[in-house]
This record gives C-alpha cells, sequence and structure tokens, in this order.
C-alpha cells in the first residue's frame, strides 16, 4: 500500500500474514507492504533503488521459466522504462514510484489476476485503504504525473484475436505444461474437484515429478471420480457447522466486493464474492493447507472464461472472426478473480493461475475454429485423454452445491 495519509487504514491487509508489515516513508509517501506467500521475509519491500520505490504482488518468471525476486524488477525497470511491463511474465501487479522522473507506473497483469487499486497517485492491493479509488485495468500500464495527478494508459502485448490457423493442440498443450511447472513448487497444493480445470492441473502437476498435495471437499462432487483422482491427497468434509466458521472467518478477515455482472442468459445481476459458497469452500482448504506449511496454490480460475467461449456451458460455438468477449478479460472473468484472491489472502496464502499464462491463452486463439469446438474445453479435453485421466465427458462441476447454514 502506498499513501499519502498518516493515518491510511491498513485494516485487512495486515492479516494476511504473520510477519510484520515493512514500512518506508520518502518524499512525502508512506509505503507498506505486508509479507504473504513464499519467501515473504526473504526479499522484504517496499524495493529500494535511488530514488525508484517498487511495491509488487504475484510472481514472474524469466525466459526459461525460472521464479524471479522482486529485487529484479527495478533493474528491468532501469533498462526498459516504461516497457517494463513487456518484459514480465506471470502473476503480478506492482506499483513503481521514480522520483527523479516524477512518474508512478501501475502494471497490472494480462488478467488483473492480483488486484490493484488506484486514487490520485496512491496504490493498494485493498480499495477499503485508500478509502476507495478505482481498480486497476487488467493488461494495462498507467503512468501518473505525480506532479499533476494526470494519468495516461498504455496496452501492453494485446492478444492476438485474428489468426485461428493452428490444427493440432500440441502447442496448447506443451504451453500448458510449462505454465503448471514454473508456477509449481515443491510444497504447493492445488483445490481439486471433479470437473475438468482443477483436474487438468493435477494431472500436469503429477506429470511433473514436483511434490505437491490435493484437497477436495466431498459434497457436491461425483465422489467416483474424485476418489480416482484424489489418490495421495485428501477429502475434506463442509458440514453446515464447518461452513458457518468459514463464512464467519471470512466475513472477519476478508474485504468483499460486489460485481455487476451479465450471466448466460444476458440479464444482470450482482455477485458478491462472499456470498459464493465456493469461498467458503476455498477458504476451508487454504486453512487446512496453510496448517500443514504450504503457502502456494494453482487455481482453476480462468478456464471457463477462456476455453468455453465465456459461457460457462458446454455447447457453446466459437465464431470463425474471433473478437474479445466480455468475460475474456472482465465481468466473471474479473468477479472470480477477486473471489479467488479474498479466501486466499484471508488465509495468507499464494494463488497462482496456469489457465491465465499469456502463452496457453493465445495457443488456445491460435486453434482453428474446428478444434476450438470439437469438444467442450476441447484441447484440456484432448490432454486428459492423452494421458489417461479420468474425468466426466462435458460436465461442469466444483465448488458449488455446499450448504450453506446450519
Amino acid at each position: 500500500m502506498v499513501s499519502r495519509r498518516r493515518e491510511a487504514d491498513h485494516g485487512l491487509i495486515a492479516r494476511r500474514s504473520p510477519q510484520p508489515a515493512h514500512s518506508l516513508e520518502l518524499e512525502g509517501y508512506r509505503f507498506t507492504h505486508y509479507p504473504s506467500g513464499p519467501g515473504a521475509a526473504a526479499a522484504p519491500q517496499p524495493l529500494v533503488d535511488g530514488d525508484v520505490v517498487c511495491v509488487f504482488d504475484g510472481a514472474h518468471y524469466d525466459g526459461d521459466g525460472s521464479r524471479l525476486g522482486g529485487e529484479a524488477l527495478i533493474p528491468l525497470y532501469r533498462r526498459h522504462g516504461e516497457e517494463l511491463a513487456h518484459h514480465l511474465d506471470g502473476d503480478f501487479a506492482l506499483a513503481l514510484y521514480d522520483f527523479g522522473r516524477r512518474v508512478l507506473l501501475l502494471i497490472n497483469g494480462p488478467f488483473g489476476t492480483k488486484p490493484l487499486f488506484s486514487k490520485g497517485t496512491e496504490a493498494a492491493s485493498r480499495r477499503g485503504a485508500l478509502g476507495g479509488g478505482e481498480r486497476v485495468a487488467p493488461n494495462a500500464v498507467t503512468v501518473v504525473d505525480l506532479d499533476t495527478g494526470e494519468h495516461r494508459r498504455a496496452t501492453p502485448e494485446p492478444f492476438d484475436f485474428a489468426h485461428q490457423h493452428k490444427e493440432s493442440y500440441d502447442d496448447w498443450i506443451r504451453a500448458f505444461e510449462q505454465a503448471v511447472g514454473k508456477r509449481a513448487a515443491d510444497g504447493c497444493y492445488v483445490p481439486l474437484s471433479a470437473g475438468y480445470d482443477s483436474g487438468g492441473i493435477d494431472c500436469a502437476l503429477a506429470r511433473s515429478g514436483v511434490a505437491y498435495k490435493a484437497y477436495s471437499i466431498e459434497e457436491g462432487e461425483n465422489v467416483e471420480t474424485l476418489r480416482r483422482r484424489n489418490r495421495a491427497g485428501e477429502i475434506l468434509s463442509m458440514d453446515p457447522r464447518t461452513f458457518a466458521e468459514r463464512e464467519a472467518f471470512l466475513r472477519e478477515n476478508a474485504e468483499t466486493e460486489t460485481f455487476r455482472v451479465t450471466i448466460f442468459t444476458g440479464e444482470e445481476e450482482d455477485y458478491d464474492v462472499l456470498e459464493d459458497p465456493a469461498t467458503c469452500g476455498l477458504a476451508l482448504i487454504h486453512s487446512r493447507a496453510r496448517a500443514e506449511g504450504r503457502e502456494v496454490f494453482l487455481s482453476g480460475q480462468g478456464a471457463d472464461e477462456t476455453l468455453a467461449a465465456c459461457r460457462h456451458w458446454p455447447g457453446t460455438r466459437f465464431p470463425e472472426e474471433l473478437a474479445p468477449w466480455p468475460d475474456f478479460a472482465g465481468n466473471w472473468q474479473t468477479a472470480y478473480l477477486a473471489k479467488e484472491e479474498a479466501a486466499a489472502r484471508a488465509c495468507g496464502v499464494e494463488a497462482r493461475y496456469p489457465f491465465l499464462d499469456r502463452a496457453v491463452v493465445q495457443e488456445f486463439l491460435w486453434l482453428a475454429p474446428e478444434l476450438k469446438n470439437r469438444r467442450y474445453k476441447a484441447p484440456l479435453h484432448e490432454y486428459m485423454t492423452r494421458c489417461g485421466y479420468p474425468f466426466d465427458e462435458n460436465v461442469k462441476t466444483g465448488f458449488t452445491p455446499l450448504p450453506r447454514r446450519p
């Protein structure tokens, strides 16, 4: 969080981690970072190099897939300036203040996987910490003049929707396994349902050789398929009392956010991230994993919105003339990412999103329409079939019909 106020609302952000916050005051700003996730204490933030200060959230990777520490960001900025976003890969958001040039760079990843809000020349990962503010758009670089407050925006590396030319799933499968591999770390975990998305991640993790664990919730799932998948993991039960406990935990430790979204019928409705039963299911899994010392999980979020023509159900077809659709980087995509992050942050764990890896999404966009439309989530279907991984064809499921209250 970066604030010009002495009495800023730290509130819920401070609960993300047992690690103490790191603060710095410079040029009339207070920079505060609340460590969370792997290596939080090893590379304390804010990052400072001369007259440049940076606060970073998430993970980014080198060209060979190795994870880069936050200390690489300022050298990259000094080399590339406002083109920095072109040289970042991963699930990230950052605020970088260059007091020499008197500019602020706000950079959000391709899908806005990590929350980032701004108000004037202030920035935070929680809107309430700023007393309001706007969510920074995904796949955007916002340059703010620190003297005038003027904003200008650039879009780094837009996705290519124009060329649907690939006649094989091979490149998508290769990109997906690489996306899982670079986000995985020994000790990571996956919230595993009986559906497609977490199943694809579990399949890739099992093939990668990484030491990981799967956690599932029995209620609302095809138990036979679930047990065939989760052989070495743990299957939890969400009874009404447990649900009520997780719900109360979230109300105390997570910031709620409401989105006006368009559903597949074309009607609009309000979506509150803490009213979704799946948020409680995730909080149960994260709490269990955190108690066992696990800090990183791989989320299946984004597969519905990118692989299923944004409608979440079998049968929707991709057109010959492809263009961005509402859920691609907004609407339900934004709302569900907020749900994932709310549950993760309340429990002090870090979410990573293989299905929203830039290369994975681009390889899907490049598939010929016939390949996209061959089956429900066709490349993922092909991948799990090739690997002999159990799944229920054309069935959407995952952390949904949980008990509401005792």
